[in-house]
């Protein structure tokens, strides 16, 4: 069978044409992916969903209908699948942000409820799209850039969870 899977943190990847791994931790890939579109999905999507259901703990099915998800660089791998996971998961408004306008089609194709342009001030924008704030923001880059908008946009008591490794301390 044509799987795919994350792989083992424990050693580095390979190159093979097949290798040797647990069944635990494979899939069979869809017939509707090529090579490399099956290659990317299981680590953008295991490290989508840890975001949103374990660090962010947004409920799946109707248990979010009162939170508002900000995806920050939603137009990458790991962000569209957050979009995608949030908005069919979940009853939570979910906003992307994106600079680009192919981008930004491409983020509200995904089922965004709002995109956001990261290259401008993120609160200013959300106040634009008529959002008061937000619950829960998943960064998954440059989050030194925006991380003062962040979190003047977060209600009390939220959360922010970013997989980038800022240079300078928060």
């Amino acid at each position: 069978d044509r799987v795919m899977y994350a792989g083992d943190v424990t050693r580095p990847g390979c190159n093979a044409e097949f290798q040797c791994v647990d069944e635990r931790i494979a899939a069979k890939a869809p017939a509707s992916l090529g090579d490399a579109e099956a290659a990317a999905l299981p680590l953008t999507t295991i490290t989508a969903w840890e975001m949103l259901f374990d660090r962010l703990q947004v409920p799946r099915g109707d248990g979010g209908v009162d939170r508002t998800v900000l995806v920050v660089g939603a137009g990458g791998g790991v962000g569209s699948m957050l979009v995608q996971l949030a908005r069919h998961l979940t009853r939570a408004t979910v906003i992307g942000t994106a600079s680009r306008p192919e981008s930004r089609h491409w983020v509200e194709s995904l089922g965004a409820h709002h995109v956001l342009d990261h290259s401008q001030s993120l609160k200013e924008e959300l106040e634009r799209a008529g959002v008061a704030d937000i619950t829960d923001a998943a960064c998954v880059n440059r989050t030194h850039q925006h991380f003062e908008d962040l979190v003047a946009m977060l209600r009390p008591q939220c959360r922010l969870s970013l997989i980038d490794d800022p240079a300078e301390p928060l």
